[in-house]
């Protein structure tokens, strides 16, 4: 065979096997996200602290979805996207999720359904005033899975701790209410901040509790300011002077 394609070839298959191997990981990080490490004293504690409503979302089953509706922050179960179409066009839902998969109330997941999703990606929150004039984004299929692109990567998979970390991103979702809101994942663990699973055991039964931070623009395509909290009073402490007895 010819040097040349020799090579060629080889770097053909390596590469399809590197995606193959990405491929089957991304279906199934469920069963890396979690190995465990050697235990350590586990911090309950979380610091993602936020003036603006939160929603946690408790996706952890790999047997069924969490379908989550904002306006009323109410959720529902249902256990196949595909075979369950009839259900999903009845309920009032904008977004499905199931551990780090997230899905959307349109496209192939539900062709009645009219949510669609903006990746503003890592910028700050609060600077996001209006709902920009983008495409929004709906469930379609690549290679033959199902997929959002907007949604798709929302996370870091630490390698090491085979732990998840959301990227912050920020989101805005025109919903199934023909409302919009803004949104960002803020954790993904029930009572562990991920950043602490960056060193400690944060074990399966702690993930896919995802905390989600979003603020509606009731119906408009401007988002509330949200408020600012004001400077806590200095505190002017007088001390009298002491003087010791003889």
């Amino acid at each position: 065979m010819n040097p040349t394609l020799k090579v060629f070839a080889i770097l053909l298959f390596a590469t399809l096997a590197f995606h193959t191997t990405l491929n089957f990981m991304l279906d199934n990080i469920e069963d890396y996200e979690t190995v465990p490490l050697p235990p350590k004293p586990i911090k309950k504690n979380i610091s993602n602290v936020t003036p603006n409503p939160t929603l946690t979302i408790k996706a952890q089953s790999k047997e069924s979805w969490t379908l989550v509706s904002f306006a009323s922050g109410k959720t529902h179960k249902v256990d196949d996207l595909d075979k369950q179409r009839e259900e999903l066009s009845r309920l009032d839902w904008d977004l499905a999720f199931q551990r780090t998969k997230i899905f959307t109330n349109s496209g192939i997941t539900n062709p009645k359904g009219k949510v669609g999703v903006i990746n503003l990606g890592q910028v700050d929150f609060d600077s996001i005033q209006n709902v920009p004039e983008a495409e929004f984004i709906q469930d379609s299929k690549s290679f033959g899975r199902r997929t959002n692109k907007a949604l798709t990567g929302w996370y870091n998979y630490r390698t090491r701790t085979h732990n998840i970390e959301s990227k912050k991103n920020v989101y805005v979702v025109r919903t199934s209410t023909d409302d919009f809101l803004k949104m960002r994942i803020l954790n993904y663990y029930c009572s562990n901040d991920e950043k602490d699973c960056r060193t400690q055991m944060c074990t399966r039964s702690e993930a896919a509790c995802l905390t989600v931070e979003y603020v509606s623009s009731n119906h408009s395509r401007a988002f509330p300011v949200t408020p600012v909290a004001p400077p806590a009073p200095e505190i002017s402490m007088k001390i009298e002077p002491t003087f010791a007895e003889n």
